[in-house]
């Protein structure tokens, strides 16, 4: 049995948006019986307890009783610590999509994404939420840092292009800095020799998360529970009840929605070898108004890169990511790892000297203090999950009725879960036989994209892969990156020993 570590480093996202719901409890005992328990607090589990309550806002019957259980505080997971980008895969997967699912199939992969950047302004709008969680749209970047990254980000952009002309809708959102100079300014990154330019968007995950929530519990429809962990989930009975049975007692209920993306197959064991872990790490780093103009990624090849944004005043504060120039050497730091409750040796370190080292303008030449210098929060890391087929898992449970699943999103679920649970929604309403009328805030965008479907047959076939061949195979070629001459300074260098891969 595995469930999330009790003792997470801790988070800028999460110690500095001060939530009044961080350990909430609805109410001091736990209801008997729901009809919908969805297990997890974070994005997936909230905004589908969101669209929940706008599938039935309008109907004729009574609205469905809603419990939300947690293992930690709330949102203290994965979306309390990612990097805070929206930001869709525009065009980077296309030749990898392509050569598995045709042109037309990788195109709708990513529209799928695209789709979100309108998604959360509308659903933002229309609740009066933009400002408090710091949501905007604009565009992103991929900075190559290499000739190597070059030949690829080029390549995967001009890919796309041949195969859907110039004036597709995807393509005509996408472009091309070629001359190093302007690649550069637009960039803000030392040293870039060319970018590819695409709309993202940017937003509080933690924030946006915990306004949703505070959104569905104001209509009472909702009873969400912090320090809950559930230990054990039964099939559905005859009388129609499956018993959740958690460390503060057992309740019973008609579906359960299993939001918790790596921590799948602590209840859902034909899972284990299919969604599994790793970690991340990010710092928050102290830095004058409007500084970083886009949000961003560095590249110098497939496994070494930066993210970065930074936040609107009064925050000011760019939050950081990757460090793979440090994680490269030791791969086996982060990969198969959960152990978020640990800080990576050297990661801070080298965050701390990134912007004098590698933004444009960057006036300090010292290192930088981290933020929330008072207590911790400057430097965490979080358990990202990875999907064994590099796809997430979406929809009914196969062989197990009542259960409904949206987990494995590979670190990129920002882009993918608000209409992910979208599709769930309707799925468990009719499961249970209320009267649903679908929001105008789904109504125009793209269906589940067909890769992310449960199915007997895809989680058969992806339990056939062999998990630890993979794992040995990323480790190989991390090491390769190391070796590289970008892997090689002070900086990256600090903390790693030649033959290290612990």
């Amino acid at each position: 049995m595995v469930l999330p570590l009790e003792n997470p480093s801790k988070s800028y996202w999460i110690e500095a948006a001060e939530s009044k719901l961080r350990d909430f409890r609805s109410t001091a005992e736990l209801p008997t019986e729901v009809d919908i328990v969805i297990v997890g607090s974070g994005y997936t589990g909230a905004t589908t307890a969101y669209w929940l309550h706008k599938y039935t806002a309008k109907g004729k019957g009574p609205s469905p009783k809603i419990l939300m259980l947690e293992a930690r505080d709330i949102c203290g997971g994965a979306t309390g610590r990612n990097g805070g980008q929206l930001r869709p895969h525009a065009y980077s997967r296309y030749p990898k999509w392509c050569e598995r699912f045709g042109p037309d199939g990788a195109l709708a992969l990513i529209k799928h994404e695209m789709a979100h950047l309108s998604a959360f302004k509308e659903l933002v709008a229309e609740e009066g939420i933009a400002e408090e969680v710091c949501f905007k749209l604009g565009e992103t970047f991929d900075a190559a840092m290499s000739d190597e990254a070059w030949k690829r980000l080029k390549g995967a952009y001009e890919a796309m292009k041949r195969d859907h002309g110039a004036n597709g809708d995807v393509v005509r959102e996408c472009r091309l800095i070629e001359d190093p100079a302007a690649a550069e300014e637009f960039t803000q990154m030392k040293g870039c020799i060319g970018a590819v330019i695409h709309p993202a968007g940017q937003i509080w995950p933690y924030k946006f998360i915990h306004a949703l929530l505070r959104i569905v519990l104001d209509t009472g429809k909702l009873n969400l529970q912090a320090h809950t962990p559930v230990t054990a989930v039964s099939e559905r009975g005859a009388d129609g009840w499956i018993t959740v049975t958690t460390a503060r007692g057992v309740v019973r209920t008609k579906a359960v929605v299993h939001a918790t993306n790596r921590w799948a197959s602590h209840l859902l064991p034909e899972f284990t070898k299919v969604i599994y872990q790793n970690r991340a790490t990010l710092a928050a780093i102290k830095a004058p108004e409007g500084f970083i103009k886009h949000t961003g990624a560095q590249h110098w090849d497939d496994i070494v890169n930066n993210y970065h944004l930074q936040l609107p005043p009064p925050y000011n504060t760019i939050i950081v990511g990757g460090a793979k120039q440090v994680l490269c050497h030791k791969p086996l730091s982060h990969m198969r790892s959960d152990e978020e409750d640990k800080i990576i040796d050297g990661v801070a370190d080298f965050l701390r000297t990134w912007p004098a080292s590698d933004i444009v303008g960057w006036e300090e030449k010292e290192p930088t203090e981290l933020a929330l210098p008072t207590k911790e929060g400057g430097n965490w890391t979080g358990t990202e999950s990875s999907s064994i087929d590099s796809f997430p898992f979406v929809g009914s449970v196969s062989n197990r009725p009542g259960h409904f699943i949206a987990a494995g999103f590979s670190g990129h679920g920002m882009p993918r879960i608000l209409l992910s649970s979208a599709h769930i929604t309707p799925l468990v309403l009719a499961f249970l036989k209320l009267d649903t009328s679908p929001p105008a805030l789904v109504a125009a965008y793209p269906s589940l994209p067909e890769p992310f479907a449960v199915s007997i047959e895809r989680i058969e076939l992806a339990q056939k892969i062999d998990a630890a061949a993979r794992l040995e195979e990323s480790v190989k070629s991390s090491l390769e990156s190391a070796k590289k001459t970008f892997c090689n300074d002070a900086r990256s260098r600090s903390t790693a020993s030649p033959d290290d891969t612990n």
